[in-house]
């Protein structure tokens, strides 16, 4: 059963890919397997979504989006810590190691600039002397996020873990026609924002869709690419 969240993001990295792309995609539904039913002018398509990565994998996935994950996870009970304390959103850019010492000195700090008393764009830099600072603006929303995992190396071939995943998924194809129709789809989304998927494929790359009518390799936040059975 796939998680609200996780359904969230599927959505998410679809309506982006239809609106960077220039295309007006109607998501008729969302459902398991595959992820969505999709409207495009005339055509009515189904589309899978799976996220691939970079970097080292073992049989709980991506080592590096576990990482990431983790300490997303850190960072937002400090971001509901500080925000039930002070009613106040900011953008909070953390650059350093969250260690179990300096964990505990980021919401204090936050707390002791008072920011409900500045205008929105207020911006200050917080150094706690243990080789972590914040970059920390009033914002209309919150975002709070860690620099070290937004500045990783960038794969440039990443062929490889493409055509894994597409393999990977089209062992599942027959089931998804038996579910909803012969026209499947599958979308394939890095996170380029997030070291774990910092990749680069070129334009000029050839893919075989393994049944798939069409695979579509979306960089976000690049326009996706587009790979159509011959």
């Amino acid at each position: 059963m796939t998680k609200p969240n996780q359904k969230r993001r599927e959505r998410f990295f679809v309506e982006e890919a239809a609106k960077l792309s220039g295309k007006v995609w109607i998501l008729e539904e969302d459902r398991e397997h595959p992820d969505f039913i999709v409207t495009e002018g005339q055509e009515r398509f189904r589309l899978e979504v799976r996220e691939i990565f970079i970097g080292a994998q073992d049989q709980a996935g991506s080592v590096i989006k576990r990482e990431e994950s983790g300490i997303h996870r850190q960072i937002e009970k400090l971001r509901r810590e500080y925000e039930s304390v002070t009613p106040t959103t900011l953008r909070v850019q953390i650059v350093g190691r969250l260690t179990t010492d300096n964990m505990p000195t980021i919401v204090p700090a936050l707390v002791a600039e008072e920011f409900a008393a500045k205008p929105i764009g207020h911006h200050v830099v917080i150094d706690n002397g243990r080789g972590l600072r914040l970059h920390v603006t009033k914002s209309f929303r919150p975002e709070w996020f860690s620099i070290n995992h937004r500045v990783g190396w960038v794969d440039r071939s990443p062929m490889p873990i493409i055509r894994d995943a597409i393999e990977k998924k089209s062992a599942e194809l027959e089931g998804y026609r038996a579910a909803a129709g012969p026209d499947v789809r599958l979308l394939l989304v890095a996170d380029r924002i997030q070291n774990s998927g910092k990749l680069v494929l070129e334009e000029t790359a050839v893919l075989d869709t393994k049944g798939f009518q069409v695979v579509y390799v979306f960089p976000y936040p690049e326009p996706m690419m587009i790979f159509r059975a011959e």
